[in-house]
């Protein structure tokens, strides 16, 4: 279950993204956080079982994203993807987020490369999910173009808790949880289990609205 919602701590004023111009490096933040800067420049994973909130910790990326003027794209493939109306409700501008479809994880590995490639977005969202495979070659082209042009690269994956990461080129690993504290409210949270910038173990926590159709 993902819950997507208006987060419950301010916001960044928005800003439209401009793709045409040239991205600006963001502004340094907490280096031990879940947002943009803290992910630029690293190939970071995101894991859970299926009822975690993957989807709502990269929508609250894309939305930080839109706000500073640095574009983001999603890369999917199969039958799922987001629901977009649980975009719309977070505040995404959904005509500003180009979606990839592909029909496999390798084809997804390959835009991912594209799309880093071209040194134009802030963010790329790789979404994996269950089929989460990436040879070492890959992952070191991936994440050398994300160090590059600084960029935040985040796999979504779909497995159990205490797994390991897609590999050792990983730079960041999270596990998700979601805990429902009143009816229509939950708190969604994210525990570090690799950094390769700092000691594991830290976490981010948010509070949030679930939609209509999940309260």
């Amino acid at each position: 279950m993902d819950v997507f919602a208006e987060k419950t701590h301010d916001a960044i004023p928005a800003s439209g993204p401009a793709p045409a111009a040239p991205r600006r490096r963001p502004v340094r933040e907490t280096p031990r956080a879940w947002n943009l800067s803290s992910l630029a420049g690293r190939l970071t994973e995101m894991s859970d079982s299926g009822a975690a909130p993957s989807l709502t910790a990269a929508a609250a990326l894309i939305l930080q994203a839109q706000q500073r003027g640095e574009p983001a794209a999603w890369i999917g493939f199969g039958n799922s993807i987001f629901f977009p109306p649980d975009f719309a409700e977070w505040g995404i501008d959904l005509e500003a987020l180009p979606v990839v479809r592909v029909p496999d994880a390798l084809a997804a590995s390959r835009a991912a490369d594209q799309l880093l490639r071209s040194g134009a977005f802030g963010l790329v969202v790789l979404d994996l999910k269950a089929e989460a495979r990436m040879h070492m070659a890959v992952q070191s082209r991936l994440a050398a173009l994300a160090r590059k042009h600084h960029a935040a690269l985040l796999c979504l994956t779909r497995k159990k808790r205490g797994a390991p990461s897609l590999g050792p080129l990983v730079s960041l690993h999270g596990e998700g949880s979601i805990t429902r504290t009143a009816f229509s409210r939950f708190d969604w949270e994210i525990r570090m289990v690799k950094d390769k910038r700092g000691a594991p173990g830290w976490s981010h926590m948010e509070s949030c609205r679930g939609t209509d159709g999940l309260c």
